[in-house]
Formats: structure tokens, sequence, C-alpha cells
């Protein structure tokens, strides 16, 4: 099962029937941020209030000398993560424990294949087109080098800090695997701020980006594959599934949504109905719940969903 899949399960197994809270409240000496598993609803705003005002304070310092709020954003999870502020005693425990983080991290999820969805809407896949070999060469030399690099480094850690008994090559293939994987999130957060996203180095990078996670989950799930004494065809099915999905999206699918963006007038107006946002959506989510069930990340899905919108729009004939 996928990541988003297990978060959804986590969570809605979370969601109890909600015992009667005590009418006085924090009046009544209830600790709101004690995590309760009917109740995880005042938990989870503390950690959001948290996590936003160390963002904020963060980026109004590194504003200043021109960094993207995304990387205000990274620092904030390395300060409230076990690194600085998970060494106050009882912080961890109080604030992120590890049975409240599910409706968090779900929250996240959510928020990244939205973000990546708009994302989608604003490729400019005829620069991409323009400079393919660009692009490709630039994603082959940023998954090569790291990839090495990280074989390299996993020789000595394996030497120094692994068990014999773990396999040599499964280890060496999954932290090759772990460095040369790209943070395509953030790459998407960094060119967005930018404002280079519709630019033509903006699309290069981003299809360079996209084909070197798309290889790296593939790379994973082959790498989990022979570490669990599966089959190492699974990275075959998962890239074949893959392709697939993609083939479904822009002929069967693509069809279908034009076919409904013409009938409800939204082609005409310019503008969708409530319906089809509603379907949308629905693709959005469906979209990355199938991506992640098939072993690569939830976000990928939605930015074939974001660019194949963004064809039916210019095709208004």
């Amino acid at each position: 099962m996928g990541e988003l899949s297990e978060l959804l399960v986590h969570f809605s197994r979370g969601l109890v029937p909600r015992a009667a809270a005590e009418q006085g409240g924090i009046i009544s000496g209830d600790n709101p941020v004690t995590y309760n598993a009917s109740d995880p609803f005042r938990l989870w705003v503390v950690q959001l209030v948290i996590i936003l005002a160390m963002t904020q304070a963060l980026a109004l310092l590194f504003g200043r000398i021109r960094q993207p709020r995304v990387i205000s954003e990274v620092i904030a999870g390395i300060f409230l993560g076990p690194s600085v502020m998970g060494r106050i005693p009882h912080f961890k425990d109080r604030i992120f424990p590890d049975a409240g983080t599910a409706g968090l991290t779900l929250t996240s999820t959510i928020g990244l294949v939205i973000f990546l969805f708009l994302v989608g809407l604003e490729i400019d896949t005829k620069a991409v087109k323009r400079h393919f070999f660009a692009a490709s060469s630039i994603s082959i030399a940023g998954l090569v080098v790291p990839l090495g690099l990280g074989a390299a480094l996993g020789v000595g850690v394996y030497k120094e800090f692994i068990n014999p008994n773990v396999n040599y090559g499964y280890f060496l293939l999954f932290t090759a695997v772990a460095v040369g994987i790209t943070a395509f999130p953030v790459l998407c957060r960094i060119l967005t701020e930018l404002k280079l996203l519709e630019t033509t180095v903006g699309s290069v990078t981003l299809a360079a980006g996209v084909g070197n996670d798309v290889v790296g989950w593939i790379l994973l799930a082959l790498t989990v594959a022979l570490v669990n004494a599966a089959s190492g065809l699974t990275a075959l099915y998962v890239l074949l599934a893959s392709v697939g999905y993609i083939i479904f999206l822009f002929y069967p699918v693509r069809w279908a949504y034009r076919w409904l963006a013409r009938w409800t007038g939204s082609l005409e107006r310019g503008a969708p109905t409530t319906g089809m946002m509603t379907l949308t959506l629905i693709l959005v989510l469906a979209s990355a719940f199938f991506t992640d069930i098939i072993g690569v990340h939830a976000i990928f899905g939605n930015i074939t969903i974001g660019r194949l919108i963004t064809l039916l729009t210019c095709m208004k004939t």
C-alpha cells in the first residue's frame, strides 16, 4: 500500500466516535496539547500554529538575504525536529507525538498534491519540447552523478557502521537512491517563488526534475523489492504501470474530459462550471491515489492532470 493510502487508513482509524468532552474544557483543567485519538483537532491546530509561526519568523530573517521561503520551511523543520527543539524535555512527546503526526502528515501530503497540480497547469511544454535534448542531458547528469556519489558514500558507511549480515549490494543501492533522488516539491517551490516556472529555464529544470524523481522512485521500488526478497521485476511493473497510466490519461480521459467540458459549455465560456470543478478535484485526488498505490509518490500524477487540463483550455475550437 502506498504512503498516502497508509496515511488515510491510519488517520481514519483515529476518527472514532468522540467521547463527551469535559464541559468546562481548559477551564476544568483539560490540557489542549494532550493527544486524544477521538479528538485530534486541538493538537493539530497547535502543531500548525507552531509550524507557521516558526516558518514566518525564519522567512523574515532569510528574506533579508533573498532566500526563497521554502528554505525557511526546510530549516523550520530542522529546528522543530529532534536536532534542536526535540532536545527540550517532553517537547516531542507533547507537541509532536508519533501517534499525533498522522493528521499533520496527511495535511501536508494533500497540500503537495494540490500544489503540484497547480504547477502542472503552468508548465510550458512547448519550451520542454524545444529543449528536449538539454532537459534529458540535465536529467541524466543530475541522476548519474548523485547516484555514483551516494554509492561511494555507502561503501564507507557500510564498512564503519553497518552489520556485515546486511547485504552489501542492496545497501549500496539504497544509499545511492537516497542521495540521488530529487526533492521535487522543493524544486517546484523555488521555481515558483522566483517566478521562473513559466520561463524556458524553469520548464527545462522542471522536466529534468520529473525525470529524476520518477527514475528514483522506480529504483527505490526495486530496492525495497530486493530487500524483501521479492521479484526484481517489481520495478519494471511500476514503470509499465506509470507509462500505461499516462497513456490512459492523455487519451481516454482527455477525450472524455474534453467532451464534458464542451457539453457543459466550459470551453466556450472559458470558465469551468461547478460540476467540472468537482470532476477536476476528483481527478486530482484519484490520480494521487493511483500513483501512490502503484509505488510512485502521490504527487506525480497531478502534474500530468494539470498539463492535460492546460492542453484542453488551449483547444477551444
